[in-house]
Formats: C-alpha cells, sequence, structure tokens
C-alpha cells in the first residue's frame, strides 16, 4: 500500500478487547430488510461500511459517477443489470446500512480504499491474460442470466474456498488488489475505530468476510454470512462466532 493509506493502519497490539460484528451482504439482492432488523437489534456504536466517501456519493447521486474510473463503471453496470433481474438497486444494502446507523444515532464510517486508487492500482498489476480474461468476464456478465446467477451462487456458497481459489489462480491480481489488499486495509481500519467505539458492526460484501476474519485473529468477531442474511427465520438461528485467539 501506498505511505498516503499509512495512517489508518494501527497495531492490534493497542487493543485488549474487541467487540465486532461483520455482516456479509451482496450489492444485487434485496436484503435491505433483514440488514436494519440486523442492525438495530445489534445496536453498535459505529457501523463501517465497505465504500469509502466518493462511492457512499455516488450511490446517493449516480450523475456523480461520471468521473469514476472506466473499469469501475463498467463493473457498475454489470451490477444494475444483474439487479434489474432480482429488482433491486445495487448497493441499496449500503444505503440502508448507512441510514440503518443514523437511525438509531451510530457513527457511520466509511472504510474502503479509494476506489479511484484501487481501479488504478489493478490496471497496472495485471497481466495482458488477465486483462483479457477479466474483459471477457465484464462482457459476459453483460449477458448473463438469472439461472446462471443462481447457480454461481450456489457454486461460492457450497464450496467458498475452492471458488475463491480459481479467482485467485486465474486473475491473481483481482484477488490481490480487489480482494486480499482491501480485507487489509478494510481490518486496520476496523481495529482502528475500536479506539473510539465499543461496538463495531462492518457491513461488508460476502467475498471479503474469510479474509477479515484472518487478517482479524486473535479477536472475538461475531459473524453472520449473506447465506443466513438471505434466509428468513428465527435470528438466533442466524449468527455464530469465531474465537480466533493466537497461539
Amino acid at each position: 500500500m501506498t505511505d498516503s493509506f499509512q495512517h489508518t493502519y494501527i497495531p492490534y497490539t493497542q487493543f485488549k478487547s474487541l467487540m465486532i460484528t461483520i455482516i456479509g451482504v451482496a450489492h444485487v439482492f434485496d436484503i435491505k430488510d433483514r440488514l436494519r432488523e440486523e442492525i438495530f437489534s445489534r445496536d453498535p456504536d459505529v457501523v463501517a461500511v465497505e465504500l469509502d466517501r466518493a462511492r457512499y456519493h455516488a450511490l446517493m447521486d449516480e450523475s456523480s459517477r461520471g468521473g469514476a474510473p472506466l473499469m469501475y463503471r463498467a463493473m457498475a453496470q454489470i451490477q444494475k443489470k444483474i439487479g434489474d433481474k432480482y429488482g433491486v438497486q445495487p448497493g441499496s444494502e449500503m444505503k440502508e446500512a448507512v441510514e440503518a446507523a443514523r437511525r438509531i444515532g451510530a457513527a457511520v464510517a466509511f472504510i474502503d480504499i479509494p476506489a479511484t486508487y484501487t481501479f488504478k492500482r489493478l490496471m497496472d498489476s495485471m497481466s495482458m491474460k488477465e486483462k483479457v480474461y477479466f474483459l471477457g468476464g465484464i462482457i459476459g456478465g453483460l449477458f448473463v442470466g438469472k439461472k446462471k446467477i443462481d447457480k454461481e451462487i450456489k457454486r461460492y456458497q457450497e464450496n467458498e474456498e475452492s471458488y475463491m481459489k480459481v479467482v485467485e489462480e486465474n486473475m491473481p491480481s483481482v484477488s490481490r488488489v480487489l480482494i486480499d489488499e482491501r480485507n487489509t486495509f478494510m481490518a486496520k481500519h476496523i481495529i482502528g475505530l475500536e479506539e473510539r467505539f465499543e461496538h463495531v458492526l462492518a457491513v461488508v460484501g460476502d467475498g471479503h468476510v474469510r479474509g477479515l476474519i484472518k487478517e482479524l485473529e486473535g479477536e472475538d468477531v461475531k459473524v453472520i454470512r449473506l447465506k443466513e442474511v438471505m434466509e428468513p427465520g428465527d435470528k438466533s438461528q442466524v449468527t455464530f462466532s469465531y474465537e480466533l485467539r493466537s497461539q
């Protein structure tokens, strides 16, 4: 990471007791009601969202997206098309998280790396082979059907480790820049928030959850995965805890 982001990196050893909840979400499913329930019931002091400030403003005002990197706009267009198939606006879950935080009087924190930096770094890091593969994925995403999407989600949820391994093998730069480096950055930011807030609740894409758990090793982290958020039922059945204690 560049020096411009180093100020958010706070050593774990400064904090002896953390109260962290991570909720895994997806940008193209209508889970606003369940997400709101979780935030209201847990009543955190701060809600951290997988956004930077510019991306949040872009969600609130789509006309401001014109200056975003081309690749970011292309991916946003794919998400919009997929969201249309499910009758939901992509990013609505992040907007709901921010709104729910404000309704309970919690602070809001934008914990992601600025998208402009991320996508510039991604383009600089990718090999030609990866760029072709990535471009093919973008083009294919414009025409993917709902049945195919449901199938991919099922594959991911049944064997997440294997699914992410395929991404890493085919597009190592994408895996490193879009997932791993952002996991590290967001985890450090979450730890930093613990200096000022007793209970931090983080709302992130479900694909980041496993990586954040590893980054927060040594802490007691409550985790709610996307699969549980999407399924109705008793709330007591959808929460479990990772107690990751350093040996």
